[in-house]
């Protein structure tokens, strides 16, 4: 299974009908996708990276939510920009390769995140979108959570 590829077809397919991963129709996904989505349960954990981490300005929006918080790294780029930039938190943006930075984040490991996902995608804004990403854990473990990233650019 290769996860970049997987989680790239997926985001494209997430960006194209302006929905969540756990808002596509199971008809529009290959075999390999829905394995995928069973296997790392990407609706169940999201990556944080800036105002809603631990110890930053908005965390007080989601440390209601119960779960489990682990230190881990994600891949990408910031940009200067959404309404973050302007409190020193830029975007999160997926990039190439030779273009990617360890980005320190918080995963947060929660069944209650499906109650979640409307109040946190309006908290955001349409400035970001709500897009699949793969994540390191401080242990080694790799998984795919969701990650606000600026919209348009992923």
């Amino acid at each position: 299974m290769d996860l970049d590829k997987i989680i790239k077809e997926l985001n494209k397919k997430i960006t194209s009908n302006g929905v969540s991963v756990d808002k596509l129709d199971s008809k529009d996904l290959t075999e390999a996708e829905k394995d995928f989505i069973e296997k790392f349960k990407p609706g169940q954990s999201i990556i944080l990276y800036g105002t809603l981490a631990p110890g930053k300005p908005n965390h007080s929006k989601i440390e209601h939510i119960k779960g489990e918080w682990l230190k881990g790294i994600v891949k990408g780029k910031l940009v200067k920009e959404g309404w973050g930039a302007e409190l020193g938190y830029y975007g999160f943006k997926h990039s190439n390769v030779d273009e990617q930075v360890n980005i320190e984040a918080y995963i947060l490991f929660s069944n209650e995140l499906v109650d979640h996902w409307s109040y946190l995608d309006e908290f955001e804004g349409d400035g970001y979108q709500r897009i699949l990403a793969k994540f390191e854990l401080e242990n080694g473990e790799v998984g795919v959570g969701n990650i606000y990233a600026i919209n348009g650019t992923n």
